[in-house]
């Protein structure tokens, strides 16, 4: 029994309809209820004309009708994709017009009390089939009224010969009227009230989902600056408790290498230095691992910059050496954004340019381009190029391309820019080839990107 009822519902082809599509489902529930009620009316209306017209040719309106009948039942049966359910609507609500045109002719025209469940019709077209669909459809039950005016008044189609064979089908036609009516109406109100409570039902499912995702969210933001602050904390405390016995020991060669004095042999003397040099190494180590896991937390204000001036002031603060090039193009923009934080990718990225050139004089040139959300800027110089497969390794904390005997470097400049960058919303990467210098490009955007990205993917479930 179950499974007939499935069937006569085709809940296979409800089913199948997006679930967060509510007017469609809506559509369809309203096209099943206003099929079968069409059926039961037109079977209904033609039974009642061929019992009065029993012998009769008029008895072909009623066959008209088991004829309508047939085709909403079919129709309703044949869907089986809910993309061609527009379809099956059209076909639908034509043959309750038809039907509502063909039992006319027979009961009064015009004045067949039956002809105004149009109205119904028209009402379910409207609900079906949309604005556009259904005012083609309220044109032709316009001209509909205007065709039965015109035959009842001036021409001898229409009578009311369906009645006058039988006195009492007059009242079986209040009957089937007011059966007709009250299925319809209930069609209606259903497909309204039911409406209503799908959206409301639905509502409350997403409501109760996002109260689950914020509380989800709160928690995970909880533990995170839990998390963060401890962190910072161990940053701080590490560093401190690195640097004290550093500290100690540099000390301690700086004593022995005075109370040697002249007594140690070149070989001593450069063993020292070496010492000193990892002490230094190991103390800018320390502090560039500061210095990276508060790369994002440094933030100034957002203030007018001219980038010209800015880059100009960068160079003077890192002091570039006298014998260097620095080359700035004309077209540098104007523009809103934290000068603390772009300085700083500029002055890592100027620096580098200098600091890792092998030519005789280090040339570096900013540049920019202008975009609808923000600037592409270029820090290129002159020297030795980077091979493209280490495009990616030297944004990495910790790797350098140089020996650290060769070139004094923590290896954390670069990978503090691209976490500054990535964090304002933009992206870094090379254009470079062995032997043709390196091309620094980064995309800074107008707008900050907004970190709190879960909270909108939590407002995204409704």
């Amino acid at each position: 029994m179950k499974a007939i009822l499935r069937k006569l519902a085709k809940k296979d082809v409800y089913d199948s309809i997006p679930y967060d599509d509510l007017i469609l489902k809506q559509r369809f529930a309203l096209f099943r209820i206003f099929t079968f009620t069409g059926f039961l009316a037109s079977v209904a209306v033609a039974t009642q004309i061929l019992t009065a017209f029993e012998g009769s040719g008029s008895g072909l309106i009623a066959y008209l009708l088991f004829g309508l009948a047939g085709v909403m039942v079919i129709n309703y049966f044949m869907v089986r994709d809910y993309l061609k359910l527009p379809i099956a609507y059209m076909i639908t609500l034509m043959a309750a017009f038809l039907m509502l045109h063909f039992q006319s002719y027979t009961s009064g025209g015009i004045r067949n009390s039956g002809t105004m469940y149009l109205a119904v019709v028209m009402l379910s077209a409207f609900m079906m089939l949309g604005t556009k669909a259904a005012k083609w459809f309220t044109a032709l039950v316009l001209v509909h009224f205007v065709y039965l005016f015109c035959i009842t008044e001036y021409t001898d189609w229409t009578s009311y010969s369906l009645f006058q064979n039988d006195g009492h089908l007059i009242n079986q036609d209040f009957l089937t009227t007011a059966i007709l009516a009250f299925f319809l109406i209930a069609a209606q109100s259903n497909y309204l009230h039911s409406g209503k409570n799908v959206v409301i039902e639905r509502i409350t499912e997403q409501k109760d989902a996002l109260e689950i995702s914020n509380r989800r969210l709160q928690e995970y933001t909880t533990t995170l600056e839990k998390t963060n602050k401890e962190l910072d904390k161990f940053a701080s405390i590490v560093s401190h408790d690195l640097k004290a016995p550093l500290r100690a020991i540099g000390n301690l060669a700086d004593w022995i290498e005075e109370d040697g004095g002249p007594t140690f042999t070149p070989e001593v003397r450069t063993n020292f230095n070496m010492i000193k040099q990892r002490i230094k190494r190991m103390e800018d180590l320390i502090q560039a691992i500061l210095d990276y896991s508060k790369a994002d937390k440094r933030m100034g204000d957002e203030v007018k910059v001219d980038t010209n001036e800015l880059v100009k002031e960068t160079a003077d603060f890192i002091g570039l050496p006298a014998h260097a090039k620095l080359h700035i193009a004309e077209n540098m923009p104007n523009m809103v954004t934290d000068k603390t934080r772009l300085s700083q990718v500029f002055s890592n990225l100027i620096g580098n340019g200098v600091k890792y050139n092998d030519k005789e004089i280090p040339e570096v040139t900013v540049s920019s381009e202008t975009h609808d959300n923000g600037w592409t800027f270029s820090v290129k110089d002159n020297g030795p190029g980077i091979d493209p497969k280490f495009h990616e390794k030297v944004f990495v904390i910790f790797q350098t391309l140089n020996r650290r005997d060769d070139v004094e470097s923590t290896g954390v400049g670069l990978a503090i820019v691209k976490k500054i960058i990535e964090d304002q919303g933009g992206s870094i990467w090379i254009e470079s080839e062995p032997g043709q210098g390196a091309d620094f490009k980064f995309f800074w955007p107008k707008v900050k990107k907004v970190k709190d990205s879960a909270l909108i993917a939590a407002l995204l479930i409704v």
